[in-house]
């Protein structure tokens, strides 16, 4: 079978991979009250259920796309769907808390097999300005897993109840199981790959202590010595990871990768973009039902016009220079955030949509065209490294952004009702200050894309 004569079956078979691993990553939360009532036990515990999919995902993402430049990526994909889909029939059959927490870890692991693969695939299947079309539509397909997540996690909690939330994993996984293992291309591009279990370690440790230190310094404090400790020990194993690597005869990580000033700083840009988008993407909900007493569904429709103009946007444009469209994407993104910090009380719908609207193309210029620099930077037999790397930043950038957006906007909602506001006075001033924020972050991440953009691949 010719390649080029399927290859958009191959997209649509990689694509659900990414979209049912992204869906989890971002729908599971939505249900851990409901799973707090089934078993007993306070939020705090239970939020593992979201925290040991997460950590478990991004710590061995680079170890799978390091795999899948040495075997067969249309077995390791295949077995990726398998993977994952027995974690979610687990999940939703747990007859208690510990067998449910074993079995996201398993969709973890299938989870990191599926997304740290897609883009390399999808880069090697398309050529061309083709591949920056591809790239757009499979970032579309990401960013619809996360704006629809909530969405479909709600209706499946009120349908029935929190076991129903691993239903779309589990049969999706199993239907895309067989063709996956008959349509994908091997996509070997290196004749034997070394597995290099001590760097796996190392990474696995310093990423699962980092995220933990970011996910509990909300409560603990980010200042607290349990932060601080958890910090320290991120720190230690990712310096001793480094050193490993570079001495390593089959590193997980090629450094060499990080000399390309391209490369690096792309990385670098596409991490920090979702704590500079996020105070908007994860407060917005908040701001829209708190201060302006909007209900869940027009929140849900006021958010709608970003996913479409992401859409159309990231397909209308896949053509154009990736490092334009990087540049430009991320100055839109950054008048959205700023737009926003004029939204009142009494903001008028128009201007919420017009918002909205802004930063979904600014989104859609900046991340399919991050994604084309940085592989269109990589060697093609280090395609599937580079593709775990890009998959390991924006995992981190998306779990960071979350917990950053969210712990500052309630620290500084709990200190303005402290100091005598009112609920919407307090929520509203927070949510500015979280846009401040992402601003901050969207200045620094604006930075890092000029360094690239002004170098020569």
């Amino acid at each position: 079978m010719r390649i080029g004569s399927v290859k958009w079956v191959i997209f649509a078979v990689t694509s659900l991979g990414n979209f049912i691993g992204m869906l989890d990553f971002s729908s599971v939360n939505i249900a851990l009250y409901r799973i707090s009532q089934a078993f007993d036990l306070p939020v705090s515990a239970v939020q593992w259920v979201m925290l040991s999919y997460q950590i478990v995902l991004t710590s061995l993402l680079t170890f799978f796309g390091r795999l899948g430049d040495g075997v067969s990526r249309r077995k390791l994909y295949a077995c990726g769907f398998l993977v994952f889909g027995t974690g979610a029939l687990l999940s939703g059959t747990a007859v208690n808390f510990g067998v449910l927490l074993f079995a996201r870890t398993v969709q973890g692991v299938g989870g990191a097999i599926l997304i740290s693969n897609s883009f390399s695939i999808v880069s090697g299947v398309f050529k061309g300005r083709s591949r920056g079309k591809a790239l757009g539509f499979l970032g579309a397909v990401t960013h619809l897993a996360g704006m629809t997540a909530p969405s479909i996690g709600g209706f499946l909690l009120d349908s029935s109840s929190w076991r129903a939330i691993f239903i779309p994993g589990c049969a999706l996984s199993f239907a895309a199981f067989l063709p996956a293992l008959r349509i994908l291309p091997v996509g070997k591009t290196a004749e034997k790959v070394r597995i290099d279990v001590k760097g796996t370690i190392l990474l696995m440790i310093g990423v699962a202590s980092l995220l933990f230190a970011v996910a509990q310094a909300p409560s603990w404090g980010i200042l607290s010595v349990r932060t601080g400790a958890c910090a320290v020990v991120a720190a230690v194993f990712m310096t001793f990871f480094v050193r490993h690597e570079k001495r390593a005869a089959a590193p997980l990580v090629s450094f060499h990768l990080f000399e390309k000033p391209v490369f690096l700083f792309s990385n670098l840009a596409l991490m920090l973009s979702y704590p500079a988008m996020y105070p908007n993407t994860v407060i917005f909900p908040f701001y829209s039902q708190e201060v302006l007493g909007n209900s869940p569904t027009l929140t849900g429709l006021l958010i709608l016009p970003f996913s479409l103009f992401y859409l159309m946007t990231a397909v209308a444009t896949g053509t154009l220079p990736p490092k334009k469209r990087m540049f430009a994407g991320m100055i839109l993104l950054g008048a959205g955030l700023f737009a926003f910090t004029f939204a009142g009380m009494n903001a008028a719908v128009w201007s919420l949509v017009a918002m909205q609207i802004v930063m979904g193309v600014g989104n859609a210029l900046f991340q399919p065209s991050v994604n084309t620099v940085i592989l269109n930077a990589t060697p093609k037999d280090s395609t599937g490294m580079a593709s775990g790397i890009l998959s390991l930043f924006r995992n981190t950038g998306i779990a960071a952004g979350s917990v950053v957006s969210v712990g500052l906007y309630e620290t500084y909602r709990q200190n303005a009702l402290a100091g005598g506001a009112d609920i919407r006075t307090a929520s509203l001033s927070a949510y500015h200050f979280a846009l401040f924020c992402g601003i901050g972050f969207a200045l620094v991440c604006l930075t890092f894309i000029i360094k690239a953009v002004r170098t020569k691949q």
